[in-house]
């Protein structure tokens, strides 16, 4: 059996294991600082950091829950294996489960907390992070065959990746004013919704809308202004062809592998925007 390299620690929606290299393609091969202000299960990042494409990194996002598993991650490995690995507290069986997400994380440590959101993803239905207006995690239970909860290869593995990043959690923009010359950016924002019944943002309770899209374009292009390389995915849709149609864009046709909506895990449009050399719109199918 071959060996797995590292990988993204959580299921994520939206996450870009699959298309990952029509999005590596557009970023650079060397860069000072790369960031990503919406990272997600980090599939870029990783790739970014086995490549030794970046000298070090910057990695955000606004979920507080994923940002802590993401310290844990980098700062307190052993003590996350050990207490994941715990099976009298971490047991794949419903009553367990129900338990464990009544737990509100903010009465954890932050060993815990990590392990909590960690244990949830692994076992709820369709590895879908959602919350309440109350923040508060609902995903149900999650019908699987055995499933690895404790992955201490991929964690140790992830320290080591992690040693030359940064792990902050604040407003997108931020990168505006930090970003330089030399440096690369990759933005993976909530989608802009293509109906009104896929619109889902709740992976934190404060909801990414039409102004924060806007916010972002605004962001994207005074980056390109300062010659920072920047890449961003999307849907494509109307909205995003109007935000970001004067780019180079490539279309993909990807596939949604996670979420509570079985539509929604069918073949998504996306795009591919950044700013280069002028070429034809590619259609790639993954």
């Amino acid at each position: 059996m071959a060996k797995q390299p590292p990988h993204p620690f959580i299921k994520w929606l939206g996450g870009k294991t699959k298309i990952s290299e029509s999005i590596l393609e557009r970023l650079p091969n060397k860069c000072n600082t790369y960031y990503e202000p919406f990272v997600g299960g980090g599939a870029i990042l990783i790739k970014m950091a086995l490549s030794n494409r970046f000298k070090n990194a910057v990695i955000n996002d606004k979920n507080p829950e994923l940002i802590n598993a993401w310290k844990t991650i980098k700062k307190e490995p052993e003590s996350l294996i050990l207490e994941l690995r715990d099976t009298s507290k971490y047991l794949y069986d419903k009553e367990v489960y129900l338990k464990i997400r009544s737990i509100n994380p903010k009465t954890l440590d932050k060993v815990q907390a990590a392990a909590r959101f960690i244990y949830l993803n692994k076992t709820c239905f369709n590895g879908l992070y959602r919350v309440n207006k109350s923040g508060e995690f609902n995903t149900p239970f999650g019908k699987y065959t055995n499933p690895l909860i404790c992955d201490s290869k991929n964690i140790n593995e992830l320290n080591q990746i992690l040693k030359k990043v940064k792990i902050v959690s604040k407003n997108f923009d931020f990168v505006e004013s930090e970003a330089k010359s030399g440096d690369a950016v990759y933005f993976d924002p909530p989608y802009i919704p293509i109906s009104k019944t896929s619109n889902f943002s709740s992976y934190t309770s404060d909801k990414f809308g039409d102004k924060d899209h806007q916010r972002l374009a605004e962001v994207f292009k005074n980056l390109i202004d300062k010659d920072v390389r920047t890449v961003l995915s999307n849907s494509f849709c109307e909205d995003s062809m109007n935000l970001y149609g004067s780019y180079d864009i490539s279309h993909i046709v990807g596939q949604r592998s996670i979420g509570g909506d079985a539509s929604y895990r069918n073949s998504v449009k996306e795009i591919i925007v950044y700013a280069g050399p002028k070429n034809k719109a590619e259609v790639v199918d993954c």
